[in-house]
């Protein structure tokens, strides 16, 4: 794959991967505020596990790009 793709790929995945831990870090602040066995509180836990299923895979696909980067 050209570079120039590669790293246009790689900014974008930054910028997904700034917005995805900013969110999961407004979360995870906000949980803080949500008493003990609300209904609102189960559904942000869900939101956090999501968020941080999403940073994983982000990564994993920045690791792939910096490696395609480094090889070609």
């Amino acid at each position: 794959m050209a570079s120039w793709l590669v790293q246009r790929k790689l900014k974008k995945n930054v910028a997904q991967l700034r917005a995805a831990r900013e969110e999961l870090a407004v979360s995870e602040e906000q949980s803080l505020y949500i008493s003990e066995g609300e209904p609102d509180l189960e559904a942000m836990e869900r939101h956090r596990v999501v968020m941080r299923q999403r940073i994983t895979r982000l990564e994993a696909e920045q690791d792939a790009l910096l490696d395609q980067l480094g090889s070609g």
